[in-house]
């Protein structure tokens, strides 16, 4: 064998390899450039649904937060007038006490009016009436 066929040979699988070599390399980055479009779509397209989900239960959300927000002021209006029954009814009771009670002292003037007239100086503190029993 000849030293030049040797070299040539040499040289041709040398350029064949790195010829193979760059065209693997393009073969390669064009699956890759492929596939990562394939992803960025599919990516996108996750995107787009979950928002669209997350739009659709906020949407369900916010309803629902309307709706107990109406709820709350029905409650709270009935709440309010409940109480002020509630304080209607105890101002009734307060107003009856109050007549009873000026009730009660008319009726017991009345009678310490016909026992004492006068007051007496009990402790020099003030004219009092003293306790009866």
């Amino acid at each position: 064998m000849n030293l030049a066929w040797m070299i040539s040979t040499g040289a041709a699988v040398a350029a064949g390899g790195v010829l193979g070599a760059l065209v693997a390399w393009q073969v390669r980055s064009r699956q890759a450039r492929v596939k990562q479009r394939q992803l960025v779509v599919l990516a996108k397209e996750q995107y787009v649904n979950g928002t669209k989900n997350l739009r659709a239960a906020n949407t369900r959300l916010q309803a629902a937060l309307d709706q107990e927000k109406k709820a709350l002021q029905g409650r709270l209006t009935a709440a309010a007038a409940e109480h002020r029954a509630g304080v209607g009814r105890l101002e009734a009771q307060l107003q009856h006490a109050y007549a009873e009670i000026e009730r009660l002292k008319a009726s017991a003037l009345a009678i310490d009016d016909r026992r004492d007239p006068e007051p007496v100086e009990a402790h020099g503190f003030a004219l009092t009436r003293p306790y009866t029993r």
